[in-house]
C-alpha cells in the first residue's frame, strides 16, 4: 500500500500543492509552522475521513475560504485508486474514483495509515475514551462490519438513553420497548466485545516482540488486556442479563451505565499499571512499539503494508531506539517523517530517503 502523490487546495496553509512521494521513506523537513504537520494530517484524512488534531472542518480550510480539498492516488492491491475528501464548514464528502461515497465503511481501509505523533502518550496516561478511541479507529481500518456494528451501537446508545430520560420524567418503570433496545444492544456488543478482544490478544503477542527490540531491556515485560465490562464469559445472554439487572439504576440517573462505551485497554509494564510506573522514556517506548506491532498486524490481517506517519518522532527519542526504529522500517514500508532537522542523525535509510523541504505550505528549492 503506497500513496504517489497528493493534491491540496486551500488545505490549512496550502493554497494550491502537489507533490508526488517516493515508495520508501519520505523525510518532510523545515522550521516550526511551515506545513509539514499538514501534510501528516491530509494523509491521514484520506485513509479515514478524518483529522487526528481536530473535529471541525473549518481549521483545516486556508482562511477566508469557503471549502478544502485533499486528493491522492494511492496504490492498493496492485490497483491505483484516487481518494478524495472535500470539506466545507459544514459538510464533509469522501470520493472513490471521482465518484461520491455515503457509507463511511466503503471508503476507511482503501489508504491505511498508522500515525504516531507526540499526543499519543495519551494512549498511556489519558482517560479510557483514549484508548477505545484507538481501538474502534484501528479496527474500523481493517473490519468493515466492526464499522456498520459500531456505528449501529452508538446509535441504539443515543436513542436508549433518550428514552431513559422520557422514562424518568414520566416516573415509569422498564417497558417492552426498553428490553427491544437491550436485546439490540447486546447482540452488537456480544460481536462487537469479541473482535475486540481479538485484536488486543494478536496486538499484546506483537507489541511484546517490539518492545524488547526497540527498548533492548529484556528484563521489562509489556501486556495488554481488554477490560470488559463483562466480567464472566462473554454471551448474548451475559449481557443482556446485566442490562436487565441495571433498568432501574439506568432510568433514575437518564442513562446507560454498562456497554462497551465505558471498557478500557490496559497496559501494564512488569505487571504494573505502566500510566503509573513507567517512565516518559518508557511510555514513549511502549507507544512506538505499539505502533510498530500494529503495522505488523495489519499487514497479517490485509496482506500488504499499511503507510506510516512518524510527526516530529525522531526528536522525542534517543540515539539508540531511534536507530532501533529506523532499523526496523528498513524501507519495506512507505514512510513519512517529519523534522525540523536531519543535522546529526547517521543512518542509511535517511541517507537513502527522498528529502522534502517545506516553507510557508509551499515545497522549497
Amino acid at each position: 500500500m503506497k500513496i504517489n502523490s497528493l493534491s491540496l487546495n486551500t488545505f490549512r496553509n496550502y493554497d494550491h500543492f502537489f507533490i508526488e512521494f517516493d515508495h520508501d521513506i519520505n523525510i518532510l523537513i523545515g522550521s516550526n509552522g511551515q506545513g509539514k504537520t499538514n501534510l501528516i494530517e491530509a494523509i491521514y484524512l484520506l485513509s479515514v475521513g478524518k483529522s487526528f488534531k481536530t473535529h471541525i472542518n473549518k481549521q483545516m480550510i486556508m482562511f477566508d475560504k469557503e471549502f478544502a480539498r485533499v486528493k491522492g492516488e494511492v496504490v492498493t492491491n496492485n490497483k491505483a485508486r484516487q481518494l478524495e475528501m472535500i470539506l466545507g464548514n459544514n459538510f464533509k464528502r469522501a470520493k472513490i474514483d471521482d465518484q461520491d461515497i455515503h457509507k463511511i465503511s466503503e471508503y476507511v481501509g482503501l489508504l491505511n495509515v498508522v500515525v504516531f505523533i507526540p499526543d499519543d502518550l495519551y494512549l498511556i496516561k489519558g482517560s479510557p475514551r483514549n484508548r477505545r478511541h484507538f481501538i474502534d479507529l484501528e479496527l474500523s481500518k481493517i473490519s468493515p462490519i466492526y464499522v456498520f456494528n459500531l456505528s449501529k451501537y452508538n446509535k441504539l446508545l443515543k436513542e436508549r438513553n433518550k428514552y431513559l430520560k422520557l422514562l424518568h420524567q414520566n416516573r415509569k418503570k422498564s417497558d417492552e420497548y426498553l428490553e427491544v433496545l437491550d436485546e439490540q444492544m447486546a447482540r452488537l456488543q456480544y460481536d462487537l466485545i469479541r473482535r475486540r478482544i481479538d485484536f488486543i490478544k494478536r496486538l499484546d503477542e506483537k507489541v511484546a516482540i517490539v518492545y524488547r527490540l526497540i527498548s533492548k531491556q529484556n528484563d521489562e515485560q509489556i501486556k495488554l488486556a481488554y477490560h470488559s465490562f463483562i466480567k464472566k464469559d462473554v454471551s448474548y445472554e451475559s449481557i443482556l442479563e446485566m442490562y436487565q439487572k441495571n433498568h432501574q439504576r439506568d432510568i433514575d440517573y437518564m442513562q446507560t451505565h454498562i456497554g462497551i462505551h465505558k471498557d478500557d485497554l490496559k497496559i501494564y509494564l512488569n505487571q504494573k499499571e505502566a500510566y503509573l510506573f513507567a517512565s516518559q522514556g518508557q511510555q514513549r517506548t511502549i507507544v512506538l512499539s505499539l505502533k510498530i506491532a500494529l503495522i505488523e498486524l495489519i499487514k497479517e490481517e490485509i496482506g500488504e503494508y499499511p503507510v506510516l506517519l512518524l510527526d516530529d518522532v525522531l526528536s522525542e527519542l534517543d540515539e539508540t531506539r531511534k536507530n532501533m526504529l529506523l532499523d526496523i522500517l528498513n524501507q519495506k514500508i512507505q514512510t513519512f517523517i517529519t523534522t525540523t532537522s536531519i543535522d546529526g542523525i547517521h543512518h542509511q535509510i535517511i541517507e537513502k530517503a527522498k528529502k522534502i523541504y517545506i516553507a510557508g505550505g509551499k515545497e522549497a528549492t
